[in-house]
């Protein structure tokens, strides 16, 4: 076991999904906290606006759905590509989420920490909506065989294929915490994976909501894979964290010129198939956010 993870280390999407596209990045965000170096040829300005677009618009999103009145802010925002991604929002028809009959649970911005062996797992769901009767066929609901959605919502540039989303480590996270996790929320009864989906909602292609769908085998493919992969992690020296080998996860990496590779990472590198650093900072920034406001409670499971 290294020296700088200890039982009980509290691992997220954010950090193990570092971990897979490049050792060295993981290191310099995780182990060594260094801070983002701007490479020299890239406007901060045009990234900062980015970056607090889409936590605005998060933030927006989960206000509405707290039942605040967000029409007086939105009017006042002089943000046009702000304002657009907000109607986008708007014409999403939460009816077909389970718990549209009433008396399920609907939670915004929802943590949950839950145990993979000697390690802890974080997730932090931007809306989770679980329908009343966990495991009985509900008569009437648009979706009467899916208990559980996870609902998250991007900024993503173009949207990833089905294949990309389903092995994102996001998505892997997501679904296995919930099941893991999710007869806390129910009062009781335990969620089926082969009754839980998560959706991605795109802002620049609302049309395009990702559904993917869970299954038992994958749950336990899930498990055994996060199992293994935290204790690779713990148990890796210091000086082992290599850098990836994919020039391309290089391209928007504000970490390239420590490693020497601003110019093989510049914009116009082919990108990978929906992978974004940015859209991944976007979601560490806002559950840096909420860490400083309250403590993640754990589920016991």
């Amino acid at each position: 076991m290294s020296d700088w993870i200890q039982p009980g280390h509290l691992f997220s999407q954010h950090s193990l999904n570092t971990y897979l596209r490049c050792q060295r990045r993981f290191q310099l965000t995780y182990i060594e906290r260094q801070p983002w170096p701007m490479p020299e040829e890239e406007d901060p300005r045009a990234y900062q606006q980015y970056l607090e677009r889409g936590t605005i618009l998060h933030h927006w999103l989960v206000r509405r759905h707290l039942g605040i009145d967000m029409e007086p802010i939105v009017a006042a925002c002089e943000d046009e590509e702000l304002r657009r991604w907000w109607r986008a929002a708007q014409e999403f028809d939460d009816s077909a989420l389970p718990g549209a009959e009433g008396g399920g649970v609907r939670e915004a911005e929802l943590p949950v920490v839950v145990s993979l062996g000697e390690y802890s797992l974080y997730a932090r769901y931007d809306y989770v909506a679980i329908g009343s009767g966990v495991g009985q066929t509900r008569v009437g609901d648009p979706r009467p065989d899916v208990d559980a959605v996870i609902l998250d919502w991007k900024t993503l540039e173009r949207v990833p294929s089905l294949r990309v989303l389903r092995q994102r480590v996001q998505t892997r996270v997501y679904l296995y915490s919930l099941v893991t996790a999710g007869h806390v929320l129910t009062g009781g009864a335990p969620l089926d994976p082969e009754r839980v989906e998560m959706w991605y909602w795109f802002a620049n292609y609302p049309e395009e909501t990702a559904r993917i769908a869970y299954s038992r085998a994958a749950y336990r493919e899930d498990e055994a894979w996060l199992r293994a992969l935290v204790v690779e992690i713990a148990t890796r020296p210091q000086d082992a964290f290599a850098l990836t080998d994919d020039h391309r996860e290089c391209r928007r990496c504000h970490y390239r010129t420590l490693c020497d590779r601003a110019a093989k990472g510049a914009p116009g590198a082919d990108a990978l198939d929906g992978e974004d650093w940015l859209q991944e900072e976007i979601d560490l920034a806002i559950d840096m956010e909420l860490s400083l406001d309250a403590d993640v409670p754990a589920l016991e499971y």
